[in-house]
C-alpha cells in the first residue's frame, strides 16, 4: 500500500509534457534564495518569480514570451516539489505519506481547473496567463512540501 501511495503521488506531480529539466543556473538562483530563507526561518515566498520576473522584463509584454518565462521557472519549482515530496516520504510516516498522496491529487485538480481560466480572460491579468498561474501555485506547493519534509525528518 505504501508503494501505491508513492506511485499515486509521483503520478500527480506537475510535470511538463516533454519532461524537461530546469536549467542549472535557474535552479541555482532559486535554491540560493531558499537557503537564505531557511537561515532566516522564512517560508521562501520571496523566491517565487526570481527567474520568471527578470525574464519577463525583457519580453516587451509579449504574451508568448511571458509564458515561456513562467514555464522556465515552473521547471525549477517542479524539481523542488519533487525533491520535497521525496523528502516527506523519506520521513517514514505512513499516514503523512498517504495524506500527501491524497492531497496532491486534489491540489493538482484545483490547479488544473483554475489556471487555464487565465488564458481566457483579458491578457495581463497575470503575466504569462495560465503558465504563470501554474508556476505560482506549484511554487507555493513546493514551499509547503519543503517545510513538511523538514518537519518529518527532524531527529
Amino acid at each position: 500500500m505504501k508503494y501505491l501511495s508513492i506511485l499515486v503521488f509521483i503520478a500527480t506531480l506537475p510535470m511538463p509534457a516533454a519532461a524537461q529539466s530546469a536549467a542549472p543556473a535557474d535552479l541555482k538562483i532559486i535554491q540560493d534564495c531558499l537557503k537564505n530563507a531557511d537561515k532566516n526561518d522564512k517560508l521562501g515566498t520571496g523566491c517565487v518569480g526570481l527567474v520568471a520576473d527578470p525574464c519577463r522584463a525583457k519580453t516587451e509584454n509579449d504574451t508568448d514570451k511571458n509564458r515561456a518565462c513562467a514555464r522556465r521557472e515552473l521547471l525549477v519549482w517542479n524539481s523542488i516539489a519533487d525533491a520535497a515530496g521525496q523528502r516527506v516520504r523519506a520521513g517514514g510516516f505512513k499516514e503523512i505519506t498517504k495524506a500527501l498522496a491524497e492531497s496532491q491529487k486534489s491540489w493538482a485538480a484545483q490547479r488544473d481547473a483554475l489556471c487555464p481560466v487565465f488564458d481566457k480572460v483579458e491578457p495581463g491579468s497575470l503575466p504569462g496567463d495560465a503558465a504563470y498561474c501554474r508556476m505560482q501555485t506549484t511554487a507555493n506547493r513546493a514551499l509547503l512540501l519543503r517545510k513538511l519534509g523538514d518537519a518529518v525528518n527532524e531527529r
